[in-house]
């Protein structure tokens, strides 16, 4: 873990293990050192005073205090806390999420006790505070864009009463953009309860559970739905393989029977000519296995989510003399065990959510920066929280969202179909 992220992470339990705020005008402005670098004269009683009056959940003892300030770096700086108040044009943004600051103490605590290295965190934390990241990188983005944003970040801790709290607190309840809960119980209460807050936009990163949708028109998910993949592989059939022959394959222990039932259903309706849709429910993978591949014009769809046997069918495939096009679920781009070269040789086509391409200049540079705050790479989740915070925020669109159902709120449709080039997995145009 590095050191940008422990300083963030020891700064929220500063606080008192619920709430940070971001008040900005033209920086982003966290800590508690001025901009000389001398620590400013802070009156904790008073700071605790200010948090309980907005019932934040919790508050720490002054040694964690004292530690947590010696940690900080000089150029770090915050303004004074003081009570909420709605600041004329100013995007209000409420971040939910569940980093488990209590387990973290006792944690350290442990760590301390068996003379162990304590400049890390809990496992559980990581989820919460990529995200995290994502998001204060975006706010210092929008910064130079002259773009006030007065930010606060709520711990859940997962916990259902926590939300419950955080839910009534003044500032929650006047935010623009809601980021958060992550997790489905707590997040169900929390758009039922705002839901005929037409004012207030609620972000579900991870979900893909349509049911968050309905009579919820302030809701947006930044996950393209399984449906979306289904109807983006099958229209990609349609526009480039329509001749081919489909087969479908899938490891017998899977009970992929529904699923293939329902994109046979989906290909048939936008297929103008029958096609071969054979489905092979394979216990194992052997010479047999692929005898029903014809010499040319097949197209082998890979059900299956097994990383094993996924990995068998590619080395199979790739051993046999015959002409194939294999598509996969997006999860076959996480096998590290697969060969590269392989899915290359293949052509392998993946429905990829939320493409991000590593290797343009834009988004190296937009690594680099990042990479320089936080010394380590952005990872999928902080991208997300990222280009979300970018979006909802500004005038620079990073997603484009549906209505899925009259009434409801929107998801997030971007998914293209990709395979491997050079060593780099690029869309087909």
């Amino acid at each position: 873990m590095n050191n940008t992220l422990i300083k963030i992470f020891c700064f929220i339990i500063f606080l008192g293990s619920s709430f940070l705020t971001i008040s900005q005008d033209k920086k982003i402005k966290f800590g508690y050192h001025d901009q000389s670098g001398n620590i400013k004269d802070i009156n904790t009683k008073e700071i605790f005073k200010k948090i309980e009056e907005e019932k934040k959940l919790s508050v720490i003892s002054k040694e964690i205090a004292d530690t947590t300030i010696s940690l900080l770096d000089s150029n770090y700086i915050i303004d004074s806390i003081t009570s909420v108040s709605v600041i004329q044009d100013t995007i209000l943004v409420s971040v939910l999420l569940p980093l488990y600051i209590e387990r973290n103490y006792k944690q350290v605590k442990a760590w301390e006790e068996n003379k162990q290295d304590t400049n890390r965190i809990h496992s559980t934390s990581d989820l919460a505070l990529s995200f995290l990241e994502g998001i204060m990188f975006a706010v210092d983005s929008l910064s130079d864009l002259q773009i006030p944003i007065k930010l606060q970040v709520y711990n859940t801790e997962n916990n259902l009463d926590t939300v419950r709290k955080i839910s009534n607190i003044r500032f929650v309840k006047q935010s623009n953009v809601v980021f958060g809960p992550i997790h489905p119980k707590n997040f169900n209460f929390f758009r039922n309860k705002f839901k005929s807050d037409t004012n207030k936009i609620i972000i579900n990163p991870l979900s893909i559970d349509d049911k968050f949708l309905k009579n919820n028109q302030n809701v947006y998910f930044l996950q393209p739905l399984l449906e979306q993949k289904r109807d983006s592989i099958c229209s990609f059939i349609k526009r480039f393989e329509e001749s081919r022959k489909i087969s479908f394959v899938t490891l017998k222990s899977d009970e992929m029977k529904s699923e293939y039932n329902i994109i046979k259903y989906r290909l048939d309706s936008v297929f103008t000519k029958s096609s071969f849709k054979e489905f092979k429910n394979l216990s194992e993978i052997d010479k047999t296995s692929f005898t029903f591949l014809k010499n040319e014009g097949n197209l082998l769809f890979v059900l299956s989510e097994n990383k094993l046997f996924i990995n068998k069918i590619i080395k199979y495939i790739r051993s046999i003399d015959t002409n194939v096009s294999v598509y996969s679920s997006e999860k076959v781009i996480n096998i590290e065990e697969i060969d590269i070269e392989n899915l290359m040789k293949l052509d392998m086509r993946v429905p990829v959510s939320n493409y991000f391409d590593n290797y343009s200049k834009k988004n190296r540079n937009l690594q680099n920066k990042f990479e320089n705050v936080y010394y380590h790479k952005m990872n999928k989740n902080s991208r997300l929280s990222f280009l979300s915070i970018l979006h909802f925020c500004s005038d620079q669109k990073q997603y484009n969202f549906t209505q899925l159902y009259d009434g409801g709120g929107f998801v997030n449709t971007d998914v293209q179909i990709c395979t491997y080039k050079d060593y780099r997995l690029i869309p087909i145009k």
